[in-house]
């Protein structure tokens, strides 16, 4: 079994925001390399509990080999989080104390060819992190082979933020009539064969963006966000927090507007940024946000009074 590469960011910046209870109960909505996970899980004292979500096989196979040394005290699903609510109320645990969501892609993800994630390594034109990711089957191939040069358009320019989209769609359709796009590389390359000069020199590769787009389409990761986040807010007891670790603004906007929308939370108006030093031994953490969202007590002055006698 391979050990996980991954290297999770801001661990100690998640351990002080969901100030863990000894047996209290957590979920970790985005297993990945499971340092989180293990982490919680070290700070919960024999009687807490903790769910860890993922799709992806490989990271299950990888957290069920150390769950052994936890035993009941977690429970790994494979499970999209979008269905966080349904699985948390499966599970009769909750009200939970604590929710944590690193959205980052895993090193592990980017270097299996077969997920074709990365452009830096050949693979299929997949991007579906793991064969639930998704409910339709739909990949990047289809996508790219199928979808108009409007539609290519408009996923590129929102959910890559990508200023060519347009040229891009437009090489992409003319392409695809000579021959379909089969693999990373195939699609990389052209991007990166249209690409100016200017672009072409730019601090990320001109392909970037794109895939970020095609994977955040494959996996519908920001309607999943969304859909996850109220969940989360459900199953939340009174004085829980709920942390969010997001890497690019499509996502950290949705937690923040999202955030806003909780009127029984209290949210930190500013996210916290990791360190320096973690950012030169982990250079992807250098775009990470960490946001927090704390469930208010129940006030007993919103409760009903109890109804006077009158004898």
């Amino acid at each position: 079994m391979a050990k996980s590469m991954h290297n999770a960011v801001m661990v100690s910046e998640v351990l002080d925001a969901l100030q863990i209870k000894n047996g209290g109960r957590y979920i970790d909505a985005t297993l990945g390399g499971a340092t989180h996970s293990i982490e919680m899980l070290k700070n919960l004292g024999p009687n807490g509990r903790l769910i860890s979500f993922d799709v992806d096989p490989l990271a299950l196979t990888n957290a069920r080999s150390k769950q052994k040394d936890f035993g009941n005290r977690w429970q790994i699903v494979e499970s999209n989080f979008r269905n966080i609510e349904q699985v948390a109320n499966e599970s009769g645990l909750g009200p939970f104390d604590g929710i944590l969501f690193d959205l980052g892609i895993s090193s592990d993800q980017l270097a299996d060819e077969s997920k074709g994630i990365s452009f830096q390594i050949d693979g299929p034109l997949d991007m579906r992190l793991g064969p639930n990711a998704n409910q339709d089957g739909l990949t990047a191939a289809t996508i790219v082979n199928r979808w108009s040069e409007k539609e290519l358009t408009r996923l590129f320019r929102v959910y890559g933020e990508e200023k060519r989209a347009t040229s891009i769609a437009k090489a992409i359709v003319a392409r695809r009539r000579q021959k379909k796009f089969e693999t990373t590389f195939d699609l990389a390359g052209l991007i990166a064969e249209k690409s100016s000069q200017t672009a072409t020199k730019a601090r990320i590769h001109p392909a970037t963006k794109v895939f970020q787009a095609l994977r955040i389409a494959v996996n519908d990761e920001l309607e999943s966000l969304k859909v996850a986040l109220q969940g989360a807010r459900k199953i939340l007891a009174p004085n829980g927090v709920i942390v969010v670790i997001s890497f690019h603004s499509l996502e950290d906007r949705i937690v923040k507007q999202t955030f806003k929308s909780f009127k029984d939370f209290t949210v930190s108006k500013k996210p916290i940024l990791p360190t320096e030093n973690e950012i030169k031994i982990n250079p992807r953490a250098r775009s990470a946000k960490l946001r927090v969202a704390h469930k208010n007590a129940i006030q007993n002055q919103n409760l009903c009074p109890e109804p006077t006698l009158l004898l």
